[in-house]
């Protein structure tokens, strides 16, 4: 059963009230959403389902990120996307099995501008048995394991304690500030050590331990999403705001972020879209 701090987080999550977003009025080529797919772990704590891309990727190859991918068609919902991908990528049923399993869409949190310039949104879901005296959920025993070996988009399936992202520690965590387009953004990176757990460990790291480098913007997703569950401060720096919506609102205002994409918009710097003073509060 779930400790009374991860029933607690739950609750959070739940009651959290996203600020307005700009995610609907970008076009279609930019909107992108993301699974934060959180469920129950041996020791009564939440965990989340994390994934490593794959090495053949156009963009991002062999990094960790979450389940998700592009909208479709512009009716579809931030969470329908997370979850069409989720199936896609993984093989997340998309009808779980109604005597076995509960997944309760609880949240969607606050827009990132994505590196190649896609508004991403994410989208909270709580993974459970539907009898809660079953105990933990193994994420291997729920995924429809011949959907997700069969694509190329993920080389991984991995969990981690959610918790985890809030904390620091030797081997684990290393951050540090850098500049994106003249805005200030913290850099994290976690370091997860595979488990016997895991689906096709992927990545070998220090002393042929199997090691996934968790960074960019999942690891901020991931740091923004912990903070506002368990409602404390992480031990590391970090950028204060949850998400970009203001950061997108003023690009949108200023004719960014059309239609068409661009490889030129990478070498855009918002120092000179922005004043100082605008730049200070993005």
């Amino acid at each position: 059963m779930l400790s009374q701090l991860s029933l607690d987080c739950l609750h959070r999550l739940r009651q959290y009230a996203p600020p307005p977003t700009s995610w609907h009025s970008v076009s279609l080529s930019r909107r992108a959403a993301v699974l934060i797919l959180l469920h129950p772990n041996s020791l009564g704590d939440l965990s989340v389902v994390l994934t490593m891309r794959g090495p053949t990727l156009s963009s991002f190859s062999s990094q960790a990120a979450f389940p998700g991918g592009k909208a479709d068609s512009e009716s579809e919902s931030e969470f329908t996307i997370a979850r069409r991908e989720a199936y896609e990528e993984i093989g997340l049923p998309l009808s779980l099995d109604p005597k076995k399993y509960v997944l309760e869409e609880i949240v969607t949190l606050p827009a990132h501008l994505a590196r190649n310039w896609l508004v991403v949104r994410p989208s909270v879901a709580y993974l459970s048995h539907l009898n809660a005296s079953d105990g933990p959920i193994k994420i291997n025993d729920v995924l429809e394991l011949d959907q997700f070996t069969t694509n190329e988009e993920v080389s991984a399936v991995f969990t981690v304690p959610f918790e985890r992202f809030l904390q620091v520690g030797e081997g684990w965590y290393k951050g540090s500030w850098m500049d994106w387009g003249g805005l200030r953004w913290r850099q994290h990176v976690f370091s997860v050590k595979a488990t016997d757990n895991d689906i096709i460990p992927n990545n070998i790291g220090m002393n042929g331990q199997p090691v996934y480098k968790v960074w960019g913007l999942t690891a901020r997703i991931l740091l923004d999403a912990a903070r506002i569950a368990y409602a404390r401060e992480p031990e590391m720096e970090y950028s204060p705001k949850p998400g970009d919506e203001l950061l997108i609102s003023k690009m949108i205002e200023i004719g960014k972020l059309g239609a068409t994409r661009d490889k030129s918009e990478l070498s855009i710097r918002f120092s000179d879209l922005f004043d100082n003073e605008l730049l200070a509060q993005l």
